[in-house]
């Protein structure tokens, strides 16, 4: 039953592909997105699983033990995820460690006794269908990798444009994070949706949380003070947050382009460090939590997605279901 609820949405979609000379828009809709989350939280179960569905989407989580042993998210919640809203749940791991450190103080046998099995043997033991890594901080090397190969089917590898037409001969999917801590306009991420759509190949997008708008600030620098910048706005952080300052909003940003913020007053911001020339008077910027993506901005990038791509877990794509609806489209279009 549960094999033949998965199969309806593809059998669906290849039909629509299959008639879209008298519907017109299905023909349009080629390659894909797969959405994936780390960590763990009930907010994926309550607020971001009911936004993704609106789109007829789906996700995978990757969990991290810890986060069920304090109560960020429950196994039920989990279960929930996989049966009721078709979400995929991976590992994060046991505890969370940078894997190449680990290896290097203790072994391979040791991070793989410590890190690895007791995390699947959680997860699959509450009946999750755990098949998919992603490394702590996607850390990995090639020896560790192999090594968890012989435990799971496929494991993230990070890649600035995360595409790809299935899992490489490496046993990785790309992944690229449009979290705040390595911000991507929201434009730059429908290029990439684009480009996706004219190769018939999987975007491969992560991040962690979905986070309600009124958790970022964006505003225009209207003054730069030693490590202080005034916002033409009053700036609130999000509690319980790492707050970070985003320098510019109209382009991509590396991790270390983010500037961590120690506190909020008025429209003033105060920084851990300000390199000179960072920030600059009249640029537009963003102040929000470092591991979360503006909903807003989510949104349009399902809305965008949901026009052109289809949507799919990392098991699909392990699976090659993917290319089920590619069988059925025309060509796609020649990319140089």
């Amino acid at each position: 039953m549960i094999l033949m609820n998965k199969m309806i949405p593809w059998l669906l979609g290849l039909i629509l592909v299959a008639g879209s000379g008298m519907c017109g828009f299905a023909a349009e809709r080629r390659g894909g997105l797969a959405l994936q989350f780390d960590d763990g939280w009930t907010a994926w179960l309550t607020e971001t699983a009911p936004i993704i569905q609106r789109y007829g989407a789906t996700a995978t989580g990757f969990v991290n033990d810890r986060y069920v042993h304090n109560g960020r998210i429950t196994l039920d919640e989990l279960r929930r995820l996989q049966d009721e809203y078709d979400w995929e749940i991976g590992t994060h791991t046991a505890n969370h460690q940078n894997a190449p450190r680990f290896v290097q103080s203790n072994g391979l046998d040791a991070w793989l006794d410590k890190e690895l099995d007791p995390s699947l043997a959680l997860l699959r033991g509450a009946g999750l269908r755990v098949e998919a890594l992603a490394f702590p901080f996607n850390a990995s090397t090639p020896e560790i990798a192999q090594a968890a190969l012989g435990r799971i089917g496929s494991y993230r590898r990070v890649d600035p444009l995360a595409l790809a037409d299935g899992v490489r001969p490496d046993g990785s999917l790309p992944g690229t994070s449009i979290d705040t801590a390595q911000y991507a306009p929201v434009e730059l991420v429908k290029k990439w949706i684009d480009l996706a759509q004219r190769r018939d190949v999987v975007l491969f997008l992560y991040g962690h949380r979905v986070l309600p708008d009124s958790a970022f600030t964006v505003g225009r620098v209207v003054a730069v003070a030693g490590n202080v910048v005034t916002l033409d706005r009053p700036v609130e952080l999000a509690d319980g947050e790492e707050n970070v300052l985003v320098p510019c909003v109209l382009r991509r940003q590396a991790a270390q382009s983010v500037i961590p913020v120690t506190a909020a007053a008025g429209s003033e911001v105060t920084l851990a460090d300000l390199p000179p020339g960072a920030v600059a008077v009249g640029s537009d910027v963003l102040v929000g939590p470092s591991y979360g993506t503006r909903q807003s901005d989510f949104e349009e990038i399902l809305r965008y997605a949901s026009e052109r791509l289809h949507f799919y877990t990392i098991a699909d794509v392990r699976a090659g279901r993917h290319r089920l609806a590619a069988a059925a489209a025309p060509p796609p279009e020649t990319v140089p």
